[in-house]
Formats: C-alpha cells, sequence, structure tokens
C-alpha cells in the first residue's frame, strides 16, 4: 500500500468514525436516515444513495430517503435491493443495464441513467437484516471497487445498531403517547357516567361499570323526571370495545340527552336516537340499548332496542323473570318502531337488574365455560332480600369468582334498582 492510500484510509477511517459518533447521537430516526444518506454519497463519491428500510411483517422494503427520485417501494427479493434484502450478500454492479436483476423503470420515469451499482445490506446485532444501502454512479471512476465495499461495509455495521436504537426509542414514545391518549379517553369517558345513583322517595340503584380495556362501549345513565318521580335507567351496549366503541357511546350519550330536550315518550325518545345514530354508524357498527322507567306508583315502562330488558325479582315469592325485547338494535334501520311494554307494580323489596352481555359471558378461569344466565339469575335471587347494593356486590362477587380475576373479554355494567 502507498504512502497516499495509506493516508486515504486513514482519512476515510477517521470519516466512518465521525459518522459512527454522529448516528449514535442522533434519536430522530428521520434525521438519522438523513444523515446516513448523505454521508455515504460523500464518503464513496457516489452521484445517488438511497436507504431502503426492510419491513419484514409487510415482506416488503422501502427508501425513506431516495435523493433526487422519490420514494420507491418493493416486495423483498424484487430488484437487486430486494435480492439484498433476501440473501443479505453484497452486490456491485459494473454495468446496471445489462443486469437481469435491475429494474429500470425508475431511469424511464425520471430520465436518469443509472451504470454501475452498490448495494450492501444492514445487519443489526441479531443477524437481521433492518435495511439495504444502494449506491449508484461513482463519480470519480466507472464503477465502485472492493475498497468503497469495506469502507462502506464498515459503515453500514454501525448504521444497522444506529436504526436499531432510534427506532425502539421511536416505538417507546410512541407507546407513552398512545398510553397518555388513551388515559385521556378513559378520564373523559368516566366523566360521563353518574356521579351517584339519584336518591328517591321510591326507587332506591346501585350501579356499575368496568371496561375490559381502558376505554369501552358500555354506558349507563340516570335521568329523573321534572317532578322527580319517575326516574330513566338507561343502559347502552356498542359493539366491540376500545377507543372506536367509547366514541360511538359518547355521540349516543349526547344524541340521547338532546332527544330529552325535546321528548319524554320512550318510543320517541328511542326511535328518534336510531334515526340519528343511522347516518353516522358504519355497516359492522351498532349498538343496543334499553330504557326502564321507573314510575312512583312501582310500575316499570321500557323499551329495549335489541337490548338485555330488565329481570324483575319479587320478594314475596323470590321469581325472576327476564321481560321480552321490544325493537331492533340501533342504527341498523332508519325510522325503526319500537313498542312500549310496562310491567305489573312492584311492590316494597322488589328488584329489577339492567345488565350488558359481558356479565353472563364472561369465561370461566380454568374451563372457559361462560357464567351464564341461570347463575346470574340465581345469584340474584339470593342477594335480592338484601336489597340493591347487597344484588350488585353479589354479582360482582361470584362474577369475579368465575373468572379468577382474568380480564374479562368484553365490558361489564350492571344496574340494579330496589322498590321502597
Amino acid at each position: 500500500m502507498s504512502t497516499g492510500e495509506a493516508d486515504k484510509l486513514l482519512q476515510d477511517l477517521r470519516t466512518v468514525l465521525s459518522i459512527s459518533r454522529a448516528m449514535t447521537l442522533e434519536q430522530d430516526l428521520d434525521r438519522l436516515l438523513d444523515l446516513i444518506v448523505n454521508s455515504v454519497s460523500d464518503l464513496v463519491q457516489a452521484d445517488r444513495a438511497s436507504l431502503f428500510i426492510v419491513d419484514h411483517d409487510t415482506e416488503e422494503l422501502w427508501t425513506h430517503t431516495a435523493q433526487g427520485s422519490g420514494i420507491i417501494r418493493l416486495p423483498i427479493g424484487s430488484g437487486i435491493a430486494g435480492t439484498v434484502a433476501k440473501t443479505g450478500d453484497t452486490i456491485n454492479i459494473e454495468d446496471a443495464q445489462a443486469d437481469d436483476r435491475f429494474n429500470n423503470e425508475n431511469d424511464k420515469r425520471s430520465g436518469y441513467h443509472t451504470r454501475s451499482i452498490l448495494c450492501m445490506p444492514l445487519i443489526n446485532h441479531n443477524d437481521v437484516i433492518v435495511g439495504v444501502l444502494q449506491t449508484l454512479n461513482k463519480k470519480t471512476a466507472d464503477n465502485f471497487n472492493s475498497y468503497d465495499e469495506e469502507i462502506l461495509g464498515a459503515l453500514c455495521s454501525q448504521a444497522a445498531v444506529a436504526i436499531d436504537k432510534t427506532k425502539l426509542i421511536a416505538a417507546d414514545l410512541e407507546r407513552q403517547t398512545l398510553a397518555h391518549d388513551m388515559e385521556v379517553a378513559r378520564t373523559i369517558q368516566q366523566s360521563l357516567l353518574p356521579d351517584s345513583e339519584p336518591t328517591m322517595d321510591t326507587w332506591v340503584f346501585a350501579g356499575y361499570q368496568e371496561c375490559c380495556d381502558q376505554t369501552g362501549g358500555d354506558y349507563y345513565d340516570f335521568v329523573v323526571s321534572n317532578d322527580e318521580k319517575d326516574c330513566d335507567v338507561i343502559v347502552g351496549d356498542v359493539s366491540g370495545h376500545g377507543i372506536g366503541a367509547a366514541m360511538m357511546m359518547s355521540t349516543a350519550r349526547a344524541f340521547l340527552l338532546g332527544q330529552y330536550e325535546r321528548e319524554t315518550q320512550l318510543d320517541s325518545l328511542i326511535g328518534g336516537l336510531n334515526n340519528l345514530l343511522e347516518r353516522d354508524m358504519s355497516d359492522d357498527t351498532f349498538m343496543t340499548m334499553c330504557i326502564a322507567r321507573c314510575h312512583a306508583d312501582g310500575v316499570i315502562s321500557y323499551v329495549s332496542a335489541g337490548h338485555e330488558p330488565p329481570f324483575i325479582c319479587r320478594l314475596a315469592d323470590k321469581d325472576i323473570k327476564e321481560l321480552d325485547s321490544t325493537g331492533l338494535l340501533l342504527g341498523a334501520l332508519d325510522d325503526s318502531e319500537y313498542d312500549i311494554e310496562s310491567t305489573e307494580p312492584l311492590t316494597k323489596g322488589d328488584i329489577f337488574v339492567m345488565i350488558t352481555d359481558g356479565i353472563f359471558e364472561a369465561h370461566h378461569k380454568d374451563t372457559g365455560e361462560e357464567w351464564g344466565v341461570e347463575r346470574m339469575k340465581a345469584c340474584i335471587v339470593k342477594h335480592a332480600d338484601s336489597g340493591a347494593k347487597a344484588v350488585l356486590d353479589g354479582l360482582l362477587s361470584e362474577l369475579r369468582e368465575h373468572v379468577g380475576g382474568k380480564q374479562g373479554d368484553d365490558d361489564i355494567t350492571i344496574v340494579v334498582g330496589e322498590r321502597l
């Protein structure tokens, strides 16, 4: 090796070290990729350079930075870069136009003429190919040589580690942001639930809700009449759970409370809500709802839009009955009609329970068996003579024993009313 060659090697190694230090300090992925591409072009005197990121989930690689040529996407195994991503081997081509692996469509679109190509993999510490670095048209010679391969190879190994690190940082920041946003959403949704149960001379209530995610699609509320004699108990359930269901639940709540400003008849209330939701709901989303109006004389009038209607437990004979649904689920058809049904008056100590299906569909901790409606009804009967709060506590206790502390697959809402 001549003195000139030794000096150049030393200078290039210092450049590689300087670039490696800069990559180590950079925590933003966009800036890191720009840094790598610009540094490579200078280091091997390439006319252009592109850095392809490998997505193993989609089996695709794409250029985050492609100097002068925009974004390019291709499947792993396709073209020069795709072949390197698949095999992990360096490809050094003197005449790109004569190579069968070269796709000249980009040249035709851009008017650029590719002569020589040096394409190398970026392999991390786990021997996983995270990217492909491709340089085009060496400025100072006809083609890239073995020296360019050695210098670029030294940089590629550092670049792979830097990209991995920066992606982890970005993923962690995204996770933290999502966790914060979900907590804000949970707080907002919880604020939409009743602060407490209404206090009435003729009824006492106990309510509970638990989401299987941070947010959910269940909804319950109380609306007391202006003369404070009647109270509407509302329970709803949006299909699915998570942030999407929570947003639809919040929309339904706002629509329903708006309906109360101009309507008091149960069938008109829920019919108007259905028409509003039908405009906004997608074909794969639906909502069920039941509104039970507890009258001062002990009668319960209700409308059920595809939702589990109330369960009535008469204290005198411990007889429990599930009432009938009265109409289609919400958002299915415009102008759906809903019938109002009424019970015989409840007497002192009688209990009614409204739920969402997450309670009886909860799975056993070991066998996976559903808790089921019959177990739920037996639990209601067992605790009925101790009042609304005891029934709620009993349901939750037996349900938690059934699931063994395991997180449920669906949201759970329970509202219990007791006739005074």
